[in-house]
């Protein structure tokens, strides 16, 4: 039986070959896409049935060279030119080529003036049968130059192999790397070194992207290549394997990487083969079409699209985690081994540890199997010696790696261990430095089979931008730089009240098992305070203790709801939360682990509305919660409270209450005097009291203590005005995060909104502010009745689907609460305001809430003759047309 390289090349040899050589260019061009098609249709149906990555790699590789070679003795025959030699390069050279990989050539030889014109056909017939080349044309001395001034060029040139033409100028090539002055190995080691942390950076140094890149990304295939080019230029080694000889890896690291390697490139393979091009992001909608062709969706336990994507990415976390971490080891091996020292600096730490240059090291290798309860002891000795220690020893990282075992239900046991444990959580300095080795080293996963069940967890969604065990760690993190005085800067109020927390450390384990139970069946907050239950009572902590850390696990999810969904200014709101926190204890644990969850999810979903939101629910419960406080705890109170101040604010300026009484008078029936502030109220006062009642009055403050530019609009009353000013605020490209409107008794309508631009920021543009105020002026004295036009859907929003929910609360006889969850769309909020103007619905306050690709928008609404909408019919009418503009 024939193997498949003879199938193929018994292809190409009749047909191609003897059209390349016989019959026209265009014939011979036709004949050769045939057969590159023909070999990718061979290659696709092999992969589907189960082919290994490995087989498929080198068999391209090795159809790839024959047809070059083809096509090099067609251009220059043997017989004739003996000048030139055919070296591949790079990924090609490496024999890593993916189906719509670029093949990477270099053309060796002198003298190429009478040989360019048939260099420029040769290139030229390889772009048009179909291939993306990647070429350079130089002689042995342009190779030096440039390989010296580029670290890039060289390792291209680390892995040339040779293909055809004259095989005394390859060999020329290889004896490169045998020049005392052509990269060194250390300035070799220490160019590709740092060329890994500028590629880590532009990936935020996090392997666990939404959308990671699987060659660049930390983790990725080019972790793994570094490993092999500063292996192949300090030892000369061809592949993982040699390193092993040169005892550089363990036999089961060089099987965890190489499953690691195959696995990514079996990815990397079945992405190539769905775009039809050379694509190596992982994007949402390719993460989806991939579940789907590689059957992650085929098991019971994932049965919707959502699931089986996230069971897709799980594997290919984990493998990245493997990659990453191994990384680390072999390169801070290679490092130790390159840069050895004459004499090694050594400070002993205590009989079992020591520092050596820097690295924290084991003295003896049998030092955890001999005593496992060293494998926690370690990361004490790391907070404690912080200021001393770069990292961990790369045996001793290995010897940590093949202890984990030892860490069993004995070990999770031992009152040692326990305490242990606990005490690494209380340290002064030192516990995001240590908890970050934990979680990279496996430690936490082993101690906490828990934590090891969310490891690689993704969330298929644009509001979680991490894994769920990524996510942990950098909540930790966040919760640290709130005691340090150098962040301070950063979130004062939250720094000041962690400095006065009595016990960090349960703040730090809530921010670990906050999200411990995600991925299982039911509610994750309710599933995960069972468990920090179930651990405090383990590790002997407290009842108070134990009750707190339960507590704060099953209602991390509150004060953000109640932050971002309610009225702040309703004292009625704040005294319920209140109610709920019940302590003030509680509600400083409860604002700092919510505000670093919230600020670990995403850099986009953090900004300084959000920052002020979350300021305003501290600040009113802290007052709330304070039994001598004189703060009113009703609205009638509150309206009255908030007028005697903004009366006062008013009298400084010179203003008594006969010239703005008029003002006053049209909105003492709204919930103007209760729903803003004393100052704002003043302010607001200050600019509109005099203003024309014929005219559209546009008023902007483009920074605001809340975070968002201030729009007033102060006019005629109209009904469904918001669905008028929400289309053009919408046409401006502008977000609306809040809008409250007030009908006064004048028949002017007062509008408050607040504002974020696309990026989430406040509009501080001149020509942009000018804008806005000039299209609101001229277009609000206009009825427009028509839909705001359909608008594309970003890539990022387009692949979720989300079906929208709609639900309505009475509050009371005039109003009632609307909630709409649905998907991002753009000119959602037009389209909503069209709806409340078809069905005749007055919107008096909005709460604009965007988390990830979902909006999650309140509404208190009442019909235009301001009753609420309590009725089944009304309801259902209101709820239809919301869903026939949302969804069309």
């Amino acid at each position: 039986m024939a193997t498949t390289t003879d199938k193929q090349s018994s292809t190409t040899s009749p047909s191609f070959v003897y059209n390349l050589d016989h019959e026209d260019r265009n014939t011979s061009l036709k004949s050769g896409r045939a057969v590159l098609s023909d070999f990718n249709e061979q290659q696709f149906e092999k992969f589907d049935k189960g082919c290994s990555i490995e087989t498929l790699l080198k068999e391209r590789t090795s159809f790839i060279d024959q047809l070059l070679k083809k096509i090099w003795e067609h251009f220059f025959p043997k017989n004739g030119i003996e000048q030139l030699t055919l070296v591949a390069v790079g990924g090609y050279g490496r024999g890593e080529l993916q189906p719509y990989s670029d093949i990477d050539l270099l053309i060796l030889g002198e003298n190429f003036d009478e040989l360019q014109p048939k260099i420029i056909e040769f290139i030229t017939y390889l772009w048009d049968i179909g291939f993306e080349v990647g070429h350079a044309v130089r002689n042995l001395e342009d190779c030096i130059e440039a390989g010296r001034e580029d670290v890039t060029t060289a390792t291209n040139l680390l892995e040339a192999r040779w293909l055809a033409g004259k095989y005394e100028q390859f060999l020329s090539l290889q004896n490169l790397f045998n020049l005392k002055s052509f990269w060194p190995s250390h300035e070799f080691f220490q160019a590709k070194l740092e060329e890994q942390e500028k590629r880590h950076k532009r990936y935020n140094n996090t392997l666990y992207q939404l959308e990671p890149n699987i060659k660049e990304s930390p983790g990725g295939l080019r972790d793994i290549q570094t490993i092999l080019w500063v292996a192949k230029r300090h030892f000369g080694a061809s592949s993982l394997q040699e390193l092993m000889q040169h005892n550089f890896i363990s036999l089961q690291e060089f099987k965890e990487i190489q499953a690691a390697y195959l696995y990514l490139n079996r990815i990397r393979f079945a992405l190539h083969r769905l775009k039809k091009r050379h694509e190596d992001r992982l994007l949402f909608d390719h993460q989806q079409q991939l579940a789907e062709l590689l059957n992650h969706d085929d098991r019971p336990e994932h049965n919707d699209s959502i699931k089986a994507v996230e069971a897709f990415m799980k594997p290919y976390y984990q493998n990245a985690h493997i990659v990453a971490r191994l990384n680390e080891i072999l390169l801070q091996h290679f490092k130790e081994e390159i840069y050895h020292f004459s004499e090694d600096k050594i400070e002993p730490i205590n009989p079992r540890f020591r520092i050596i240059n820097n690295y924290l090291d084991v003295v003896k290798e049998n030092l955890f199997s001999k005593n496992p309860t060293a494998l926690l002891e370690i990361f004490i000795i790391i907070e404690n010696y912080q200021h001393v220690i770069q990292g961990i020893r790369s045996r001793t990282i290995r010897l940590i790696r093949n202890h984990l075992h030892l860490i069993d239900d004995q070990f999770r046991s031992d009152p040692i261990n326990k305490a242990l444990f606990i005490e690494i959580f209380r340290q002064p300095k030192g516990v995001n430095a240590a908890v970050k080795r934990m979680y990279a080293y496996g430690i936490l996963g082993a101690y906490l089979p828990s934590f090891k069940k969310i490891t690689g967890l993704m969330q298929f969604n644009i509001f979680h931008a991490y894994t769920v065990d990524e996510h942990t760690i950098l909540v930790i993190r966040n919760l640290r730089r709130f005691f340090i005085k150098q962040h301070a800067y950063e979130f004062p109020t939250a720094h000041q009240v962690a400095t006065q927390l009595c016990k960090p450390e349960l703040l730090l384990l809530a921010g670990l098992f906050h999200d411990i139970a995600k991925g299982r069946n039911g509610a994750h907050e309710k599933l995960g305070a069972v468990d920090a239950k179930a651990f405090s009572q383990k590790h002997n902590l407290s009842k108070n203790d134990t009750d707190l850390l339960s507590w704060l696990v099953l209602r991390h999810l509150d004060f953000s709801y109640v932050a971002q969904k309610k009225d702040l200014s309703d004292p009625e709101i704040i005294q319920q939360f209140a109610e709920k926190v019940g302590t003030q204890q509680r509600l400083d644990y409860l604002y700092l682990l919510t505000l670093a969850d919230v600020r670990s999810t995403s850099d986009e979903v953090w900004n300084d509305w959000k920052n002020q939101l979350f300021l305003q629910l501290y600040h009113n419960t802290t007052q709330a919660l304070d039994s001598s406080s004189s703060q009113p705890r009703d609205r009638v109170k509150q309206a009255i409270f908030n007028k005697e101040k903004a009366s006062e604010l008013l009298k400084k300026r010179g203003l008594i209450p006969m010239h703005f009484q008029g003002f006053w008078q049209a909105f003492e029936q709204t919930d103007f005097f209760n729903r803003q502030s004393a100052a704002e109220i003043a302010r607001i006062t200050r600019v509109l009291f005099e203003e024309d009642h014929e005219a559209v009055n546009i008023h902007l403050q483009p920074t605001t203590s809340r975070g968002a530019t201030e729009l007033i609009i102060y006019m005629h009353d109209r009904d469904y005005l918001f669905a008028q000013f929400t289309q053009l605020i919408d046409k401006l490209d502008l977000n609306i995060v809040e809008a409250k409107i007030y009908s006064g008794e004048d028949d002017m309508t007062l509008v408050i909104i607040y504002l974020l631009d696309r990026e989430n920021t406040s509009i501080t543009d001149p020509m942009i502010l000018a804008e806005i105020e000039e299209t609101l002026k001229h277009q609000l004295f206009l009825t427009d009745d028509s839909m705001p036009p359909t608008q594309p859907e970003p890539r990022r929003i387009r692949v979720f689907e989300m079906p929208t929910q709609i639900q309505f609360q009475e509050m009371n006889e005039e109003m009632t609460e609307l909630s709409i969850s649905t998907k991002d769309i753009p000119g959602l909020l037009a389209k909503i305001g069209q709806a409340f103007k078809s069905c005749k619905i007055r919107v008096h306050d909005a709460k604009i809430n965007t988390v990830g690709e979902k909006a999650e928008d309140t509404f208190m609404v009442s019909s235009t003759t301001n009753e609420s909408i309590h009725t089944r019919h009304s309801q259902e009418e209101l709820k239809q047309a919301l869903l026939n503009n949302i969804d069309q």
